[in-house]
């Protein structure tokens, strides 16, 4: 059967703050109970360090190259681009990051 991809905006900033705000992209694939959880936790410190959460999902054809590199990994986080954390998250880890 056909999979629906995950990938997208999960939650965004109003326009006007988001050119400033960190995007923090979740790689994660359909049915990742981890990643829930993960995109939950940063749902939480939204209101005090707003962001904005992009989920990529490693299964669409075109993101082979992260499913190579993180297949076993997910939920990965990297912020504006850049490689940040895996597996789990707590409160004051997103707080951190």
């Amino acid at each position: 059967g056909e999979r629906g991809s995950v990938t997208g905006l999960i939650y965004g900033a109003r326009s006007e703050q988001s050119q400033s705000l960190p995007v923090v992209q979740l790689y994660t694939k359909e049915g990742c109970t981890l990643c829930d959880n993960v995109a939950s936790v940063l749902r939480s410190v939204r209101e005090t360090h707003p962001h904005v959460l992009e989920a990529v999902d490693i299964t669409d054809e075109d993101k082979q190259v992260w499913f190579s590199k993180y297949k076993w990994d997910i939920p990965v986080l990297h912020i504006n681009g850049k490689y940040w954390a895996k597996h789990r998250m707590t409160t004051e880890e997103a707080v951190e990051g």
